[in-house]
């Protein structure tokens, strides 16, 4: 036998091959809104990724941000495979659903938050917030699903959003893992150019005040979004008013951390620290 041959074959041995990209089902999530002339139903566009077996399995609602200009939010497709490849090998399901107003699921955009001037941070989650309720109702549903764990994961507007969903307190999840949640950040695409900072992190704590269910923060210091001082002032809004949460601010990544959650070479920095949340909260058992 060569040294060649031994080479690879102690290779083979010693460095485990790249994990397979689970493979995604499109599926359609109901929302039901009411308006002025009664009750309609809207259809939201997902990707559901399953693990190998029957279940029943924990499941995750995975949401995802909200670019900046209307053209973004038109093409916007929002499905995390780096995470969700994770996640899967975790044995979760995982629903990465299209919000209102982005992408394959189209419509209204429902999720302003108003002026720079004077934004309304919480109402804009709360909007946010049907959207992710409706996925977990579309979970709690499937019979692959254990309806007692499921828990939240956003980025960027949707951590914000799964932070407010939280706060509603009927909402059937075990907890929440927010990456570089917040709203109004980099403003004209100039790096952690905010509307209205104070007012982001009263939010902050008008949320925590709701809210009772655990939570964990993850934030990076190269976060071009939301810079390191305005993210620990609004776990720190947060906690004070109540709000059950963690805060890592985990080493710059990337050209902006702010994408940390998509980058395959960050997931060394987030998943020993989500996977013992979520063994903490009771939701991954193994």
């Amino acid at each position: 036998m060569t040294r060649y041959v031994l080479l690879v074959l102690v290779l083979l041995l010693v460095v485990p091959p790249c994990a397979a990209q689970p493979v995604g089902v499109e599926v359609t999530v109901p929302l039901k809104i009411k308006g002025l002339f009664g009750e309609k139903t809207i259809d939201l566009a997902a990707t559901e990724y399953r693990p190998e077996g029957t279940g029943p399995f924990p499941a995750i609602v995975l949401s995802h941000g909200s670019p900046g200009t209307p053209a973004e939010r038109v093409g916007y497709t929002a499905r995390f495979a780096v995470a969700s490849a994770v996640f899967v090998k975790w044995g979760f399901v995982v629903l990465n659903p299209v919000r209102r107003g982005y992408g394959r699921t189209g419509g209204a955009w429902e999720e302003g938050f108003g002026s720079c001037q004077g934004p309304f941070y919480v109402e804009a989650g709360l909007e946010t917030a049907k959207d992710i309720a409706a996925a977990v109702a579309y979970l709690r549903e499937r019979p692959e699903v254990d309806p007692g764990r499921i828990v939240l994961v956003g980025q960027s507007a949707g951590g914000w959003g799964s932070l407010a969903a939280a706060s509603v307190g009927d909402l059937p999840i075990r907890g929440v893992v927010n990456f570089a949640g917040g709203r109004g950040g980099k403003q004209g695409g100039i790096a952690n150019n905010n509307c209205a900072p104070d007012r982001l992190v009263a939010a902050a704590g008008a949320l925590g005040k709701r809210t009772k269910v655990p939570t964990l923060w993850l934030y990076t210091t190269n976060d071009q979004f939301f810079a390191p001082e305005l993210s620990r002032r609004m776990y720190e809004a947060y906690t004070q008013s109540g709000g059950p949460a963690v805060y890592h601010l985990l080493p710059a990544i990337g050209a902006d951390g702010h994408s940390l959650i998509n980058l395959q070479n960050g997931v060394p920095l987030w998943q020993d620290t989500v996977a013992a949340f979520f063994r903490e909260i009771g939701v991954l058992l193994r």
